[in-house]
């Protein structure tokens, strides 16, 4: 009577059991439905733990209405296990939350099998998570996500502020598109534009007088996590294909850099953009130069241009086609753009870090190729 079915949830979790993997891994203690995840930790000599949570944003609106559910978890998983990442840690297991209007067995089976792929890309496992269902909150066919990653390092390596120096190179890895950002002002476009999610790609870059990129899927990575997934499929891609291009996962490169030596610090390009998360790096007395003529945004960031979105709220909302920013020691540089290129992501410098000047801790050299 109270519109909470538990029958369902039980055949969930069955459906779960059936097709996760990346929880069938050595480090983990016991299997699914247990109070609680275990799970040991590798031996080392001065471990810190590094957590992060986010959720994927209004871009589950995008993936409700096509009615595809499979990318979003991998969304999901990204927005953590990058930020942990991005702090020099290695992503170690990953907790989802997942809130329906009504828990349809298999749709909640798709939604989590997307945060277990995320989980594979980042190489962590999915330890254990949440499903509830909120009859009278949300309405049928609703959901919500939230994820929480937890990662592990020594303490002496990992990167931040603390490590930047004046002559650092700021080195680019290119996302695979929107990410998970920027969606409610992506969807309030649509309607103001009259804009079908089903509209080819391409006829809709047609009407605002531009061309796909090369394998255009809205992104630039390319390799685990790219975004391959809508640019292997130009031709047949939609506007709504572009939108749900999964986030790039970039833990295994940043795990193999972290490896090659010379990065100081990681800046993970989600809300606020450049000017707020770059800034995070930089310590006072420094300030870090952009140069936005260094790469030409993809495609899709150049159609939300035509759609009315000026360049310094692009700056300012999106990645425009650099999802990770690397401070790098000068005589490291070479070996970094070599094991990122290996890892998929060919990587490229847009700028360095110097002297605080006039702008505040980030400030532009140029304008963006729209």
């Amino acid at each position: 009577e109270a519109g909470v079915d538990v029958e369902a949830g039980n055949r969930a979790v069955e459906l779960l059991r059936e097709r996760l993997r990346s929880t069938r891994h050595p480090l983990v203690l016991g299997g699914l439905g247990g109070f609680g995840g275990a799970i040991r930790l590798p031996r080392l000599k001065d471990p810190v733990l590094v957590a992060g949570a986010d959720g994927v944003g209004t871009k589950i609106e995008v993936a409700r209405r096509l009615g595809r559910l499979d990318t979003v978890g991998i969304d999901l998983v990204a927005m953590s296990a990058n930020d942990v990442s991005a702090c020099g840690a290695v992503p170690l297991f990953f907790l989802d939350y997942l809130v329906v209007g009504k828990l349809v067995p298999e749709e909640v089976a798709t939604i989590v099998a997307g945060v277990d792929e995320g989980c594979l890309r980042a190489q962590c496992v999915l330890l254990g998570g949440e499903t509830a269902e909120h009859p009278g909150q949300f309405a049928p066919g609703d959901f919500d996500l939230a994820g929480f990653a937890v990662g592990l390092a020594e303490r002496d390596e990992l990167w931040g502020p603390h490590l930047v120096g004046a002559g650092d190179v700021l080195v680019g890895l290119p996302s695979s598109g929107l990410h998970s950002n920027g969606f409610s002002l992506v969807r309030r476009l649509l309607e103001a534009h009259g804009i079908d999610l089903a509209r080819p790609w391409a006829e809709e870059l047609a009407r605002v007088g531009l061309t796909p990129d090369e394998g255009d899927g809205g992104g630039g990575a390319r390799g685990e996590g790219g975004a391959a997934a809508a640019g292997g499929a130009a031709a047949a891609a939609t506007v709504g294909d572009v939108l749900l291009t999964p986030t790039a996962i970039y833990s295994p490169v940043l795990h193999d850099l972290g490896h090659a030596g010379g990065v100081h610090a990681a800046a993970h390009i989600t809300g606020g953009g450049f000017p707020d998360n770059l800034a995070r790096i930089v310590p006072d007395g420094l300030q870090a130069v952009v140069d936005l003529g260094a790469w030409r945004p993809p495609a899709v960031f150049r159609w939300l241009h035509r759609l009315g979105v000026p360049h310094d709220e692009l700056l300012r909302t999106f990645n425009c086609g650099v999802g990770m920013v690397l401070a790098v020691a000068r005589d490291h540089l070479a070996r970094v753009l070599e094991v990122a290129a290996r890892g998929g992501h060919p990587a490229f410098t847009l700028g360095e870090v110097v002297a605080a000047g006039e702008g505040g801790p980030v400030r532009f050299a140029g304008a963006l190729a729209l």
